[in-house]
């Protein structure tokens, strides 16, 4: 009788550090770009991946459109998340990945910017509080928006916009450590620094 055949498994300890930090939420902005601005998107799952730390994690850059930078888009503190969940049957399972972006103010320019996004496909970058940069968006699945404002009703209300982006991906929320280009130069997926160009 065959057998069946694959990849070799690559799992290995998970171990936590005790007196390490694992600290939640996501910094004060997202960055994003729509799918139509990207030229080429950097590679994920092409080859067998070595350690864990691999599977989930672009490599490359992305190449953007002619004059094209990915938006910074600030956020109230500690009011955005990113959630992660499989979803699917046996043998086609995918995850859901849902970033909830809200930011400040229901004035113009943020509601232009959900007007001009709300039939576009987007794709957004979270950053986690360490500067790791986590992406919503697939080159293979199409990007869904939920866009909406509340201008509070008492005093003490929030008054804000709130960017929700869902995306079917095979991975879940994969890493992105590559070059974010933005207005205000490069940053480090990876890091959240800036890039610094060697003279």
């Amino acid at each position: 009788m065959a057998k069946c055949t694959g990849a070799a498994t690559i799992y290995s300890d998970i171990c936590f550090t005790p007196g390490s930090k694992s600290l939640p939420g996501v910094r004060g902005w997202v960055y994003g770009i729509s799918k139509k601005d990207i030229v080429k998107w950097p590679t994920i799952g092409g080859e067998a991946p070595k350690s864990l730390a691999e599977v989930a994690k672009y490599t490359g850059d992305f190449t953007l459109a002619s004059d094209k930078k990915w938006h910074k888009v600030a956020l109230i503190p500690n009011e955005s998340q990113l959630q992660v969940e499989s979803q699917g049957t046996f043998g086609s399972k995918t995850f859901k990945v849902t970033g909830t972006a809200v930011a400040p103010g229901t004035e113009e320019e943020i509601t232009g910017y959900i007007a001009q996004a709300n039939n576009d496909e987007m794709v957004y970058l979270f950053i986690q509080r360490n500067g790791k940069a986590r992406m919503v968006g697939s080159e293979a699945f199409t990007p869904e928006l939920a866009l909406s404002q509340d201008l509070g009703k008492a005093a003490t209300d929030t008054n804000s916009t709130t960017i929700q982006a869902v995306c079917d991906d095979e991975y879940p929320a994969p890493f992105y450590p590559g070059k974010i280009e933005t207005a205000d130069g490069d940053f480090s997926g990876a890091t959240g620094l800036a890039v610094v160009v060697a003279a």
